[in-house]
């Protein structure tokens, strides 16, 4: 039985592509739905002003791709969803938050870049597929 199903978003297209799924699944298992987003840490030698006006452009669109997913997720049905957006790493934000909140699921959009350009840039979805403690469900 699905009850919480983490949603890991970016607000890029794969993640529109998983939001399909994330509806899917919690619809038809009136399952709860945690967003989450992560944001890198902003470097602190950027000193005030600029820190504090970049920080607040990072939280502003931090909460822009929240309510974006929210908004499409309720469009399509699901009933009962909670967003956080969360500093730090995107594998380490959403690693911790499997470890916290305990979902049955996670899923997240993948870019597919193959394993060439992923083994360069990294894999937010391979790293997670391999070290999440619940199923992880990859859209593409």
């Amino acid at each position: 039985m699905i009850k919480l199903i983490l949603f890991a978003t970016d607000g890029s297209a794969a993640s529109g592509h998983a939001t399909a799924y994330v509806a899917s699944l919690a619809t038809k298992y009136d399952a709860k739905v945690l967003v989450v987003h992560a944001f890198h840490t902003l470097p602190e030698h950027l000193g005030e002003p600029n820190y504090s006006q970049a920080m607040y452009r990072t939280l502003k669109e931090a909460s822009d791709i929240s309510e974006n997913a929210i908004t499409t997720l309720k469009s399509m049905g699901v009933k009962e969803i909670e967003a956080e957006y969360i500093e730090g790493s995107p594998v380490d934000v959403i690693l911790n938050t499997v470890n916290v909140r305990h979902p049955d699921l996670l899923i997240l959009g993948s870019r597919g870049l193959g394993s060439w350009k992923g083994a360069i840039l990294g894999s937010v979805s391979s790293a997670l597929a391999q070290r999440c403690e619940c199923p992880v469900l990859v859209a593409k």
